[in-house]
């Protein structure tokens, strides 16, 4: 499982190159290749997601209004308008020396999570926090540049290589990894590695294909490391905030909403997998003794998650009107998913999405969250810290905003639904999930000196390799005069 912490003690250690000033101050330049180069970037545009996310909000459809990422008229229409234009400012005021305070720094996001998010109102949990990220940094003041593949981001961060601070892109491995992308003696133009950040939906841990050759906080996620501080932890996390969006509905008071719980669930394959937490009578059981409705919207993809209808049979609906559980289908767009959450008297996790945003949405509307207890300490079934959930940063919290309960506990359940369903609560946001949190953590991306923490780095990477460690050294020299 990706998110364990196998990887936190790696033996194959990949040794940075180094520049040396005056033979004592080191220079960090890049990060050596590793044994599989790949001769082109990787341009790969597929659907944004992961194995371990399926956000249940359905993609947007034309219903959805624009991000207004700007102050005048409609903002740009795609990507590519706004980088036109965000240069054109940049050239101008850097000609008449009017930039502000924190124009001439450049974040360049180079991710397409960033732009079907802000430009396309994809709402997938990358999207949201992909939006998030930007809306951050856009009111920080930070100048923001677009690309969708490496080899874009490498055309940018040519024209101003001393004023991009940052490149933001999953799968970050890619150009550590690429000599046509890094940085190198022979790619003076390149991307040096220690501005390179790998965006990761979740705090990894572990080793994973094409991830970040750098490492701890090089890599950004979307959610904390609910064991540890953010300073202990091993990656760096950045979050998002869905207070904007709050601010624009209030909650409904609990005696005006529909007699329904929501269940959250985007895909029927979420109960045929071995993170589903309740039994699928439970639905139809909860409906008739509490007198409510359990609705959802999922779709019915026979195929969704390798699952193979002729090999593993077909998946069932589990859709039964006669008996309270209602599928109102795939094609709910983010407006009226707003609304059916808003309606709800309660929000009914199944066990994925994991880590999903809409138990926020939910309860910055003032619906409580039941968020289902996968895996505890058969022994101390109370210890917070053995828990694995399907939202683990809501942990932490208890009734009435969020029902932590244990999987296949029927009696947990039906009490918890009625509890939630008949409690008024006001719209509750996480103290971490503010705008100005976000915004802050941002701002110490933006302002932090990595070049020099990744000549730490190297020091102590060097000295793993004398110890013996399987390591990759770099063939530039650390005695070898910096490219310029």
């Amino acid at each position: 499982m990706i998110t364990t912490r196998k990887g936190a003690a790696r033996l194959r250690i990949l040794i940075l190159s180094v520049c040396v000033t005056n033979g004592d101050i080191p220079l960090f330049e890049r990060f050596s290749l590793v044994t599989s180069t790949r001769p082109e970037i990787n341009n790969s545009t597929e659907s944004p997601g992961s194995p371990y996310l399926e956000d249940e909000t359905p993609l947007p459809t034309q219903t959805v209004s624009p991000i207004p990422v700007t102050p005048v008229d409609a903002g740009p229409k795609d990507y590519r308008e706004w980088n036109t234009r965000t240069l054109k400012e940049l050239h101008s005021c850097i000609k008449h020396d009017n930039c502000g305070s924190n124009q001439r720094k450049i974040a360049l996001l180079a991710s397409h999570w960033f732009t079907w998010g802000v430009f396309n109102n994809w709402r997938g949990g990358e999207g949201v926090w992909g939006v998030s990220v930007f809306k951050s940094l856009d009111t920080l003041g930070y100048t923001i540049l677009f690309a969708e593949t490496f080899e874009e981001a490498v055309e940018q961060h040519r024209e101003f290589p001393d004023l991009v601070k940052v490149v933001i892109r999953h799968l970050a491995g890619q150009c550590h990894s690429n000599p046509n992308c890094v940085k190198s003696p022979s790619n003076p133009l390149g991307i040096p590695a220690w501005k390179i950040f790998d965006l990761e939906f979740f705090p990894v841990f572990a080793e994973h294909d094409d991830g970040s050759l750098l490492g701890g906080k090089w890599i950004l996620s979307a959610n904390p490391d609910h064991l540890l501080s953010e300073e202990d932890s091993t990656v760096q996390y950045i979050g998002y905030s869905i207070q904007d969006e709050c601010r624009q509905t209030s909650p409904v008071p609990l005696s005006s909403r529909w007699n329904q719980a929501w269940l959250l669930m985007k895909q029927i394959k979420y109960v045929y997998d071995n993170r589903f937490a309740w039994d699928r009578s439970f639905f139809s059981r909860a409906s008739h003794e509490l007198n409510i409705k359990l609705v959802g919207a999922w779709s019915l993809d026979q195929h969704y998650g390798a699952w193979d209808p002729e090999k593993d049979g077909e998946m069932k609906d589990i859709e039964d009107r006669d008996r309270g559980v209602y599928n109102l289908g795939e094609n709910l767009n983010a407006t009226s998913f707003m609304h059916q959450v808003g309606m709800s008297k309660v929000m009914i996790g199944v066990g994925n999405p994991y880590w999903s945003p809409s138990p926020y949405n939910a309860l910055c509307q003032g619906v409580p969250f039941i968020n289902p207890i996968i895996y505890w300490d058969e022994n101390q079934p109370q210890r917070k810290s053995a828990w694995i959930t399907q939202h683990p940063s809501l942990n932490q919290f208890d009734p009435p905003y969020v029902y932590n309960v244990h999987a296949r506990n029927w009696t947990g359940f039906v009490e918890a639904i009625k509890a939630a369903s008949t409690t008024e609560i006001a719209s509750f946001i996480p103290e971490h999930m503010t705008e100005t949190a976000v915004q802050a953590r941002l701002k110490k991306l933006m302002e932090e000196n990595w070049r020099s923490k990744a000549a730490k780095l190297l020091e102590q990477r060097l000295q793993e390799k004398k110890e013996g460690k399987d390591v990759y050294v770099s063939p530039l020299s650390s005695r070898q005069r910096c490219p310029v």
